[in-house]
Protein backbone atom coordinates (compact mmCIF):
# COMPACT_ATOMS: atom_id res chain seq x y z
CA UNK A 1 0.00 0.00 0.00
CA UNK A 2 2.93 2.61 0.90
CA UNK A 3 3.93 2.15 -2.69
CA UNK A 4 0.60 2.84 -4.10
CA UNK A 5 0.22 6.08 -2.04
CA UNK A 6 3.87 7.20 -2.81
CA UNK A 7 2.86 7.21 -6.67
CA UNK A 8 0.00 8.52 -5.87
CA UNK A 9 1.43 11.52 -4.17
CA UNK A 10 4.27 11.93 -6.74
CA UNK A 11 1.74 11.67 -10.00
CA UNK A 12 -0.03 14.40 -8.31
CA UNK A 13 2.68 16.71 -7.44
CA UNK A 14 4.28 16.35 -10.76
CA UNK A 15 0.72 16.30 -12.47
CA UNK A 16 1.04 13.31 -13.73
CA UNK A 17 -1.65 10.93 -14.95
CA UNK A 18 -0.99 7.14 -14.25
CA UNK A 19 -1.73 4.58 -16.66
CA UNK A 20 -4.11 2.18 -15.16
CA UNK A 21 -6.59 -0.81 -16.01
CA UNK A 22 -10.00 -0.67 -14.98
CA UNK A 23 -10.98 -1.27 -11.29
CA UNK A 24 -13.79 -3.75 -12.84
CA UNK A 25 -11.82 -5.11 -15.35
CA UNK A 26 -12.59 -8.51 -14.36
CA UNK A 27 -16.26 -8.63 -13.77
CA UNK A 28 -16.53 -8.09 -17.35
CA UNK A 29 -14.00 -10.10 -18.83
CA UNK A 30 -15.17 -13.92 -20.18
CA UNK A 31 -15.73 -16.83 -17.87
CA UNK A 32 -13.08 -18.41 -20.07
CA UNK A 33 -10.37 -16.63 -18.95
CA UNK A 34 -11.18 -16.28 -15.04
CA UNK A 35 -12.23 -20.42 -15.00
CA UNK A 36 -14.13 -19.51 -12.09
CA UNK A 37 -16.79 -17.39 -10.65
CA UNK A 38 -15.99 -13.78 -10.14
CA UNK A 39 -18.37 -11.20 -9.56
CA UNK A 40 -18.76 -7.89 -7.70
CA UNK A 41 -20.35 -6.50 -4.49
CA UNK A 42 -20.39 -4.29 -1.48
CA UNK A 43 -20.05 -5.05 2.00
CA UNK A 44 -23.06 -4.69 3.07
CA UNK A 45 -24.93 -7.00 0.15
CA UNK A 46 -22.91 -10.03 1.02
CA UNK A 47 -24.78 -13.10 2.59
CA UNK A 48 -23.81 -15.77 4.88
CA UNK A 49 -24.48 -18.34 1.83
CA UNK A 50 -21.57 -16.57 -0.45
CA UNK A 51 -19.16 -18.06 1.87
CA UNK A 52 -16.22 -18.74 1.97
CA UNK A 53 -14.96 -16.65 -0.68
CA UNK A 54 -11.97 -14.79 -1.75
CA UNK A 55 -12.65 -11.03 -1.50
CA UNK A 56 -10.35 -7.77 -2.02
CA UNK A 57 -11.29 -3.84 -2.60
CA UNK A 58 -12.63 -2.83 -5.34
CA UNK A 59 -9.82 0.13 -4.91
CA UNK A 60 -6.64 -1.76 -4.40
CA UNK A 61 -5.50 -2.32 -0.44
CA UNK A 62 -8.57 -0.63 1.81
CA UNK A 63 -8.19 -4.23 3.46
CA UNK A 64 -5.68 -7.61 3.25
CA UNK A 65 -7.26 -9.23 1.16
CA UNK A 66 -7.61 -13.56 1.20
CA UNK A 67 -10.12 -16.29 1.49
CA UNK A 68 -12.99 -15.32 4.47
CA UNK A 69 -14.34 -18.49 5.95
CA UNK A 70 -17.70 -16.44 6.93
CA UNK A 71 -19.40 -13.02 6.52
CA UNK A 72 -18.46 -12.35 10.07
CA UNK A 73 -14.74 -12.28 9.48
CA UNK A 74 -15.15 -10.36 5.96
CA UNK A 75 -16.65 -7.70 8.01
CA UNK A 76 -14.10 -7.76 11.10
CA UNK A 77 -11.01 -7.38 7.99
CA UNK A 78 -13.47 -4.32 6.88
CA UNK A 79 -13.79 -3.12 10.38
CA UNK A 80 -13.94 1.30 9.59
CA UNK A 81 -14.95 0.56 6.37
CA UNK A 82 -18.41 1.71 4.66
CA UNK A 83 -20.48 -0.63 4.04
CA UNK A 84 -21.42 0.26 0.53
CA UNK A 85 -17.53 -0.30 0.12
CA UNK A 86 -17.22 -2.15 -3.32
CA UNK A 87 -15.26 -5.95 -3.66
CA UNK A 88 -14.12 -8.05 -5.84
CA UNK A 89 -15.27 -11.66 -5.08
CA UNK A 90 -14.57 -15.28 -6.57
CA UNK A 91 -15.14 -18.88 -5.62
CA UNK A 92 -12.14 -20.15 -3.59
CA UNK A 93 -9.61 -21.54 -5.77
CA UNK A 94 -6.22 -23.52 -5.33
CA UNK A 95 -3.44 -22.22 -7.57
CA UNK A 96 -0.80 -24.55 -8.34
CA UNK A 97 1.47 -21.78 -10.08
CA UNK A 98 1.45 -17.94 -10.36
CA UNK A 99 2.87 -15.94 -13.46
CA UNK A 100 3.23 -12.52 -14.08
CA UNK A 101 3.05 -10.30 -17.66
CA UNK A 102 4.06 -7.15 -18.26
CA UNK A 103 1.75 -5.83 -21.06
CA UNK A 104 2.88 -2.71 -23.57
CA UNK A 105 0.53 -1.95 -26.09
CA UNK A 106 -0.97 -4.79 -26.37
CA UNK A 107 2.28 -7.32 -26.67
CA UNK A 108 3.85 -9.62 -23.74
CA UNK A 109 7.25 -7.68 -23.39
CA UNK A 110 8.49 -10.24 -20.30
CA UNK A 111 6.41 -12.79 -17.62
CA UNK A 112 7.58 -15.23 -15.47
CA UNK A 113 6.06 -17.98 -13.71
CA UNK A 114 6.83 -16.56 -9.64
CA UNK A 115 5.16 -19.20 -7.61
CA UNK A 116 5.03 -23.10 -8.60
CA UNK A 117 6.42 -24.34 -11.20
CA UNK A 118 5.05 -24.80 -15.04
CA UNK A 119 6.33 -24.36 -18.43
CA UNK A 120 6.60 -20.86 -19.36
CA UNK A 121 6.31 -21.24 -22.90
CA UNK A 122 2.89 -23.02 -22.69
CA UNK A 123 2.05 -20.67 -20.45
CA UNK A 124 2.79 -17.87 -22.57
CA UNK A 125 1.12 -19.74 -25.66
CA UNK A 126 -2.03 -20.13 -23.62
CA UNK A 127 -2.33 -16.58 -23.13
CA UNK A 128 -1.29 -15.22 -25.76
CA UNK A 129 -4.90 -15.10 -27.24
CA UNK A 130 -6.02 -13.05 -23.99
CA UNK A 131 -3.90 -10.21 -25.34
CA UNK A 132 -5.21 -9.94 -28.50
CA UNK A 133 -8.88 -10.66 -27.65
CA UNK A 134 -8.64 -7.23 -25.19
CA UNK A 135 -8.51 -3.79 -25.37
CA UNK A 136 -5.72 -3.41 -22.06
CA UNK A 137 -4.31 0.16 -21.36
CA UNK A 138 -1.37 1.00 -22.93
CA UNK A 139 0.93 -0.89 -20.38
CA UNK A 140 -0.67 -3.03 -17.39
CA UNK A 141 0.75 -6.55 -15.99
CA UNK A 142 -1.74 -9.68 -15.76
CA UNK A 143 -1.40 -12.38 -13.20
CA UNK A 144 -2.29 -15.77 -14.11
CA UNK A 145 -2.57 -18.78 -11.82
CA UNK A 146 -2.85 -22.46 -12.89
CA UNK A 147 -6.13 -23.85 -11.53
CA UNK A 148 -5.81 -27.67 -11.84
CA UNK A 149 -7.69 -29.48 -14.30
CA UNK A 150 -8.89 -25.49 -15.64
CA UNK A 151 -5.88 -24.55 -16.60
CA UNK A 152 -4.28 -20.46 -16.64
CA UNK A 153 -7.12 -18.22 -15.39
CA UNK A 154 -6.32 -14.34 -14.93
CA UNK A 155 -5.88 -13.26 -11.24
CA UNK A 156 -5.99 -9.66 -11.73
CA UNK A 157 -4.95 -6.96 -14.34
CA UNK A 158 -2.48 -4.08 -11.80
CA UNK A 159 -0.57 -1.05 -13.00
CA UNK A 160 2.21 -1.44 -14.29
CA UNK A 161 3.71 1.28 -11.97
CA UNK A 162 3.06 -0.52 -8.88
CA UNK A 163 3.87 -3.94 -9.63
CA UNK A 164 6.74 -5.93 -8.60
CA UNK A 165 9.61 -7.32 -10.92
CA UNK A 166 7.94 -11.02 -9.97
CA UNK A 167 11.36 -12.76 -11.38
CA UNK A 168 10.78 -10.67 -15.10
CA UNK A 169 13.26 -9.03 -17.07
CA UNK A 170 13.85 -6.15 -15.69
CA UNK A 171 14.76 -4.10 -18.77
CA UNK A 172 11.63 -4.93 -20.53
CA UNK A 173 10.01 -3.62 -17.12
CA UNK A 174 11.39 -0.74 -17.62
CA UNK A 175 10.33 0.26 -21.11
CA UNK A 176 6.99 -0.58 -19.69
CA UNK A 177 7.27 2.08 -16.94
CA UNK A 178 8.02 4.35 -19.93
CA UNK A 179 4.60 4.39 -20.67
CA UNK A 180 2.90 3.95 -16.79
CA UNK A 181 2.11 7.66 -16.81
CA UNK A 182 1.73 11.10 -19.14
CA UNK A 183 1.62 14.87 -18.27
CA UNK A 184 -1.74 15.88 -17.39
CA UNK A 185 -2.42 18.80 -20.37
CA UNK A 186 -3.23 22.16 -18.23
CA UNK A 187 -6.56 23.91 -20.21
CA UNK A 188 -5.28 27.33 -21.27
Amino acid sequence: MAMTLYCLVLAQLLNLQLVSPAEDFLVRVDSRWLKRKVWSNTIRDLQPTDFPLFAKSAVPKLFRSGVFQTLADLKQECTGLEPDTQLMCSEVVSFLAEARVFVLQGRLMTCAIYEGEGSLEDFQESIQPFLWEHQLPETCTADFGFIPERGWALIELNPTWGAGLNGCDPGAVSLCLEHACFPIQNPL
